[in-house]
């Protein structure tokens, strides 16, 4: 009789495993988008950072493709505001004293 139990759960951990995997899955693409969205978002501040200090300096600034650069002055302060243009638009704006004032 414990035979006939053992054969009725036969694929049992098949089926547990299908009913998982979406999820799993889900889970795992989620966490990936958000680590590259995290390492977006750093690039991008450091991005920032560059534009404001080249403009303190008084250098030009290129943007390159997919992002705009706003320069702005807020009294003694330079600023550059970054946006990204993509899937998930970002922006930031960094400002740094302007070097002699």
């Amino acid at each position: 009789m414990a035979s006939k139990s053992l054969s009725s759960d036969h694929g049992a951990v098949t089926a547990e495993f299908m009913l998982l995997l979406p999820a799993l899955m889900m889970l795992f693409a989620t966490v990936l988008g958000s680590v590259v969205f995290a390492t977006d978002r750093i690039a991008l501040e450091v991005k920032g950072f560059e534009a404001a200090r080249s403009l303190a300096l008084g250098l030009d600034i290129r943007a390159e493709e997919g992002i705009e650069i706003e320069k702005s002055l807020e009294g003694a302060l330079i600023c550059a505001k970054i946006t990204k243009q993509s899937a998930m638009p970002m922006s930031t704006k960094l400002c740094v004293m302007q070097v002699g004032q």
